[in-house]
């Protein structure tokens, strides 16, 4: 199996303000765009011939990429909103394929699921991971030798009838297409699945390791801590530190400025920006902004923003704001 299709058109609602600017996958995690580890993470196992079903600011996508001569990426046009399956549908696609989400940060043995899908030889594999609070997820049964005899997306707390998560990645033979309408919305987990469970057609791997939806702010951190845990500390050798204390797991990016100020990790300041004598705990600061005697804690602020005098704490602030002096911003969304 050498082809994979990453689900990338979603609208990133629940990260705006910063995907008011930017695609979800194209969100700096750690300095480098969410859809940069993906294709990465695929082309780790050997599937380096992707397709991409993106149309929300799709140019910005497409650019980035363009540089990746190792891969061979396609992005199919859809002329309207198809859903899930409906855009996989779309792009026509013959062989069997590796599906993945297109904000899911993983480190899961993907060698193992493509075993198990060979082995059993039906039409669907889904990636199943242990979760704590299942009811967060779309859950799955699973008989002894691994076949899903219920599934259910997103129950209530009291429906939940096993703590076994769908993360979003699957195998899918061409042929269960058959099942998805032309040109018309339809999704994987709320219209395919339970028609090809109920024709006893897929199959549940269970799987470990690290996982993750940074399409959700805890979900973003969560990947950016993972990150920054493997990583350590990691300045790039054109940025600039003068009089300043940096603690901890932090990325610094390119030509960043950072004077008089106090960098507590986790955190990541982006690329040419600005941190004068202001402290920082547990936030990202995206390229590009500046902050001078300025505050942040458990915050993330995008690109070319200006704070000054500022003290922000568990807030987003979008790309291209400017708080007025002296603002005290708490739990908010700017």
């Amino acid at each position: 199996m050498k082809k994979a299709v990453i689900l990338a058109g979603g609208y990133g609602t629940r990260l705006r303000p910063l995907t008011f600017t930017t695609p979800k996958v194209m969100i700096p995690l750690v300095n480098k765009p969410v859809i940069g580890y993906i294709v990465d993470y695929l082309a780790g196992y050997g599937l380096k011939d992707i397709v991409i079903t993106t149309n929300y600011l799709r140019e910005q996508t497409i650019k980035y990429l363009s540089k990746r001569k190792d891969l061979k990426l396609s992005y199919p046009e859809e002329p309207s909103p198809l859903g899930t399956a409906g855009s996989v549908k779309n792009a026509a696609i013959t062989d069997t394929m590796l599906i993945i989400q297109g904000d899911n940060v993983t480190d899961m043995d993907l060698r193992k699921v493509m075993k198990f899908h060979e082995a059993h030889g039906r039409l669907v594999t889904i990636a199943l991971l242990p979760v704590p609070n299942p009811s967060l997820y779309g859950i799955a049964e699973i008989e002894a030798n691994g076949r899903i005899n219920n599934f259910k997306e997103k129950p209530s707390a009291g429906e939940c009838f096993s703590n076994l998560a769908n993360t979003g990645l699957y195998i899918i033979e061409p042929e269960a297409m058959d099942y998805v309408p032309e040109d018309s919305a339809f999704d994987f987990s709320k219209d395919l699945f339970p028609i090809l469970v109920a024709k006893k057609e897929v199959f549940g791997c269970v799987v470990d390791g690290f996982w993750t939806d940074v399409g959700s702010p805890e979900g973003y951190m969560e990947a950016s801590r993972w990150i920054l845990d493997k990583k350590g500390f990691e300045c790039a050798d054109t940025s600039e530190i003068e009089d300043s204390e940096i603690q901890g797991n932090v990325a610094i990016g390119e030509y960043a400025v950072i004077k008089e100020s106090l960098i507590r990790g986790p955190a990541v300041v982006g690329d040419h920006t600005g941190i004068i004598k202001s402290k920082i705990y547990d936030s990202v600061v995206f390229a590009h902004a500046n902050l001078r005697e300025t505050t942040l804690n458990k915050c993330v602020v995008g690109e070319n923003t200006v704070l000054k005098k500022a003290e922000v704490t568990d807030s987003i602030i979008g790309a291209r704001s400017e708080i007025k002096e002296g603002t005290k911003v708490k739990e908010s969304r700017i």
